[in-house]
């Protein structure tokens, strides 16, 4: 990795590079990517960098033009040297003798999550459904831009098979082409799409490939038939293909929060059921100020709080991980937008939504240990006017949904789902989508 070869690099000297505004492409083949550094794999004949003080193959980029290139992928580090420039510095290090073996591995490595499905046209596409974890190991596979080399990974993160799929910049830009209206303007009112020498390098290959109708010709025009209209969109308009997540081991029990209608009923039967498995997270009584309480929710030390008169309920972080020790699913009892606040602290709950198709079926549940005064009609409404709140709100975060019935029957299905939940592997998200 980076940080293994980061001695050696040290021992090696640091030059700096410059090269006035060029007209022509740079001419520089990379290799390496976020694994182990950018490297200089060749240099083209007519590239502008091919001078005595120029760059050497074998090089190791540092900066291009102030911009780090630490923990870059390759197609990050190639966009980044196709942007228009006055002058163009590089911060580089010679590496000749590790270039070698780079340049036959895979230099990329990381993990996304799917957020659309795919089904291949071809037999070197990678087909997948929606939520599946691919594992990206090349970003500019044989120097060309716009595929990724990725491998789908079954539920204990083992390498299932291995294909092309278009990488996010390639999505992003048909997404735009097909959704160019005046508010996907950035701030400037500039078009949020890709740089135009990135646009040229990438349509330069669909051209080509087309006149020699090659298969990979065909993946690129595959391209327009592809709708990004499921595609899920951020606030600011961003359409978002693919999610960066990270592996977390977790050995001890996840916290449980049960969302939806009659949760409190659910959760006394699994804690009479299989106390061993499940235990509630009681809120600790706080007589405090207001202040102090947000301060304890700012610091983490509190994950969320009711006020009562005279106190408040509140949920800690320490009564969380008492009951995580003791090997029990820990029953938490918070609002679900202090579920990030669990996130920030490295707690990853299990999270179920229980979902009933009316008010009317919340009104006819009966159930003479757990339900034992009958649901008025207002209150069932209520009930199922809150959830439905929730699901809109909160269904990102949601782990498993449970079919409404009764009492018994939601409880068998939460406790599958937990079994379940405990056994995989987790993903969690790693940085901006």
């Amino acid at each position: 990795t980076q940080q293994e070869r980061g001695s050696h690099h040290r021992a090696a000297e640091i030059r700096l590079v410059r090269l006035k505004k060029i007209q022509v492409e740079l001419g520089v083949q990379i290799c390496g990517g976020n694994l182990y550094g950018i490297f200089v794999e060749s240099l083209d004949d007519d590239s502008p960098a091919r001078s005595p003080d120029g760059l050497l193959q074998g090089d190791l980029i540092l900066e291009y033009n102030g911009v780090s290139m630490k923990n870059k992928t390759k197609e990050e580090a190639y966009l980044e040297m196709l942007k228009p420039a006055e002058t163009i510095t590089f911060k580089v290090q010679s590496c000749v003798n590790e270039v070698a073996v780079i340049k036959e591995s895979p230099g990329d490595g990381f993990f996304i999550r799917a957020l659309y499905e795919r089904v291949a046209d071809v037999e070197q596409e990678l087909s997948f459904k929606k939520d599946d974890i691919l594992y990206v190991e090349d970003t500019l596979p044989n120097g060309n831009f716009g595929y990724w080399t990725a491998w789908q990974l079954d539920e204990n993160a083992q390498k299932l098979q291995k294909g092309q799929i278009p990488s996010k910049y390639m999505m992003d830009q048909e997404f735009y082409r097909k959704h160019s209206t005046a508010d996907m303007k950035d701030d400037n009112g500039t078009s949020k799409t890709l740089s135009a020498a990135a646009r040229r390098s990438f349509f330069r290959r669909r051209q080509k490939h087309k006149r020699s109708g090659s298969k990979d010709g065909k993946d690129l025009m595959a391209l327009d038939a592809i709708s990004t209209d499921s595609f899920p969109i951020t606030d600011d308009g961003v359409s978002v293909v693919y999610q960066r997540v990270q592996k977390v081991e977790c050995s001890s029990p996840r916290p449980v929060l049960v969302l939806g209608p009659l949760v409190e009923s659910s959760k006394d039967m699994l804690v009479k059921e299989a106390p061993a498995k499940f235990s509630r997270c009681l809120p600790e009584v706080m007589k405090a100020s207001q202040q102090a309480i947000e301060r304890g929710v700012k610091d983490c030390v509190f994950i969320d709080y009711k006020r009562r008169s005279g106190h408040f309920d509140v949920t800690t972080v320490a009564s969380i991980k008492e009951i995580t020790e003791k090997d029990c699913h820990c029953l938490l009892d918070i609002a679900p937008h202090a579920i990030e606040r669990l996130h920030s602290v490295h707690i990853y709950p299990i999270v179920i939504f229980i979902r009933y198709k009316n008010a009317k079926q919340i009104k006819e549940q009966k159930d003479p240990l757990y339900l034992r005064d009958k649901l008025s009609q207002k209150h069932s409404k209520e009930q199922f006017e809150a959830a439905q709140k929730v699901e809109q709100e909160f269904s990102r975060f949601f782990t498993g949904v449970v079919q409404g019935g009764s009492v018994s029957y939601i409880c068998t299905q939460i406790m599958t789902i937990v079994e379940q939940e405990q056994n995989k592997v987790l993903w969690i998200p790693d940085g901006p989508p």
